[in-house]
């Protein structure tokens, strides 16, 4: 466990994430994050300097979690199938989670300051990774074809994976992705 000033900002960020989701980043007030982390305003800042570091320190530790999390939800999963359905189950479910906050920050690019954006660039290259490592897997058990190009087809995952942020509006949409994501699977499988 973090100590009592790393577990405080935390509190702060999440706050924040329900705040920014909530009002957007530009309705989104220090005050309101203050209050819903249950601290004074003074206080917020004796640990950001401005609403700026907060919502980009917000971005950062969504990304950090999600990718944390987005790993953990495929150890112990032995295919590359399998990875890849647990990993789009961790997405739906975390979409579901935070979908306000989605909406309101990630897709809204102007608030996305130039300060970030090497970040978020960052961590997009390290989810390809994440999903070229599964692959590479795949291919080294037998389960997907050598002749596969694993940067493209982590790509291809990835927009699989971008795309249910869209698809939850529908009732099925779950059950839509996991089909597509078998159905990409499908096309890098050995049979």
């Amino acid at each position: 466990m973090g100590s009592l000033k790393e577990q405080r900002k935390i509190e702060i960020i999440e706050a924040a994430i329900k705040v920014f989701g909530e009002n957007g980043y530009h309705g989104g007030k220090v005050g309101n994050i203050a209050e819903k982390a249950g601290i004074g305003k003074g206080t917020v800042y004796e640990y950001f300097s401005s609403k700026k570091e907060i919502f980009q320190q917000m971005l950062k530790y969504v990304f950090e979690t999600y990718m944390k999390e987005a790993k953990e939800a495929t150890l112990g999963k032995g295919s590359a199938r399998d990875k890849f359905t647990a990993l789009l189950n961790y997405h739906l479910d975390f979409v579901d989670q935070h979908i306000n906050a989605i909406e309101q920050t990630f897709f809204q690019f102007k608030n996305i300051s130039d300060e970030i954006r090497p970040y978020i660039i960052r961590a997009h290259e390290s989810m390809i990774d994440f999903l070229s490592g599964i692959i590479a897997q795949g291919i080294k058990t037998g389960e997907i074809r050598a002749d596969i190009d694993k940067k493209k087809a982590a790509f291809i995952m990835l927009s699989v994976v971008a795309s249910s942020n869209f698809m939850r509006y529908s009732p099925m949409a779950k059950n839509i992705m996991i089909s597509m994501s078998h159905m990409l699977l499908t096309f890098c499988l050995r049979v």
